[in-house]
């Protein structure tokens, strides 16, 4: 596979003050990394200067780390970015600051497929491929036109290894294998696991006993009381662990609760009483041309009769 690559360079005997199209060439995919491509991008993947952010790919609908080619230039000329790379491998030459080297590292980071190119979409184009995105992830398309140009955008393919993981593993093991082997544990090692799984025990018992207390103390004051108490008022709260359990006490002033019962009680009224003027005053305009068409109708019934009386007169 190959992907075309334009770089943002004016060729060779260019006219300046003539826009220039960016020159393009075609560079095929690595089918293995390369070390020093992959020493690179683990020394640069996470620097500041780059101010990545997530965007949700189309193509796996997947969050992704997206960055600009501007601030992979500021990145890679950093002091940061030098002493990490010297550290990643001493046999490595220096990187120049020249423009033309950091687009061969660009390059060579594409082929490695470490880095893609990707278009930013827009609301309307996310939308109609079914991706929801809000302002701080948009939707990101790849594309097998790489330019090295300030404002083109890439997406990471790569993620470094995590140096602990072994560490991580080798002491998972462990766990299990201390937890299958219980049984042959020491006394004093049993012991020690007895205490602690009681008092844990004993803990998790205090809190429902304290929180069943502290609801009766409640309805006691809430009967007896204008204000009602409530211990550690905060312990359902969504706080921190010691938070929960300040302060010791407080008061519930009731008089507030029931103020906003009021206001409530006196706004449904209002909504209703409105409602209710609104279906009177149609009904009354539904009713009125009904009585006007029946004294309209009984008029003209008088006036027929009388035609038809004076018209019998005339013929007597």
């Amino acid at each position: 596979m190959q992907s075309q690559v334009g770089t943002s360079m004016p060729p060779q005997g260019a006219v300046p003050g003539k826009p220039q199209q960016p020159q393009q060439q075609r560079v095929p995919l690595a089918k293995e990394k390369n070390p020093v491509a992959i020493h690179v991008a683990t020394a640069i993947r996470h620097n500041k200067l780059l101010k990545q952010r997530s965007g949700i790919l189309t193509s796996t609908k997947n969050k992704a780390d997206f960055f600009r080619f501007k601030r992979f230039v500021r990145a890679i000329q950093s002091d940061d970015f030098k002493k990490k790379l010297a550290k990643a491998d001493k046999n490595l030459p220096p990187i120049p600051d020249k423009i033309e080297a950091i687009n061969q590292i660009f390059i060579m980071l594409i082929q490695n497929q470490l880095i893609i190119p990707v278009e930013k979409l827009k609301t309307k184009d996310a939308k109609a491929k079914g991706i929801k995105i809000d302002k701080q992830t948009p939707a990101l398309e790849p594309s097998s036109k790489a330019v090295l140009q300030p404002d083109a955008y890439y997406v990471w393919a790569f993620t470094p290894p995590n140096p602990y993981m072994l560490l991580y593993s080798i002491l998972g093991i462990c766990v299990v294998f201390a937890v299958i082997l219980f049984p042959l544990w020491p006394f004093w090692m049993r012991k020690g696991v007895w205490y602690l799984s009681t008092s844990l025990l004993v803990f998790v018992g205090l809190f429902f006993v304290t929180a069943i207390i502290r609801l009766i103390i409640y309805l006691i004051t809430l009967a007896t009381m204008k204000n009602q108490l409530w211990l550690f008022p905060n312990l359902f709260e969504d706080c921190g662990v010691l938070e929960s359990f300040q302060p010791f006490y407080a008061w519930e002033d009731s008089s507030s609760n029931e103020k906003k019962k009021k206001k409530v009680s006196k706004n449904k009224v209002a909504k209703s009483q409105i409602e209710s003027s609104d279906s009177i005053s149609t009904n009354t305009n539904e009713s009125t041309p009904a009585i006007s068409t029946k004294s309209t109708s009984s008029k003209i019934a008088e006036t027929s009769t009388k035609k038809r009386v004076a018209t019998v007169e005339d013929v007597d």
